[in-house]
C-alpha cells in the first residue's frame, strides 16, 4: 500500500497547480486575507444603499417635475 501511496503523493507533487486551476480550489495564497476583504465590502453595502434611496428619490422628484411640465405645456 505504501507505493501507491507514495506514487499518489508524487503525482499530486508534479501536478498541484494544474489541478487547483482544472478543480477550481483556493490556494492559501487566495484565501489570505479573505476576512478582511469581505469586512471591505460589507462596509461599502450601505453607502450603495444610500445611494440607491437617493437616487430613486431625486427620480421621483424629476418624474414629477416632469409631468407638471408636460401639464402646464400647451
Amino acid at each position: 500500500m505504501r507505493l501507491v501511496d507514495d506514487y499518489i503523493d508524487e503525482y499530486i507533487d508534479r501536478n498541484m497547480e494544474y489541478l487547483i486551476k482544472e478543480w477550481n480550489l483556493a490556494s492559501a495564497r487566495d484565501i489570505r486575507g479573505f476576512s478582511h476583504r469581505i469586512q471591505e465590502l460589507e462596509g461599502s453595502v450601505d453607502p450603495v444603499k444610500d445611494f440607491c434611496t437617493q437616487a430613486s428619490q431625486r427620480l421621483s422628484e424629476l418624474e414629477a417635475r416632469l409631468k407638471t411640465l408636460k401639464e402646464g405645456s400647451p
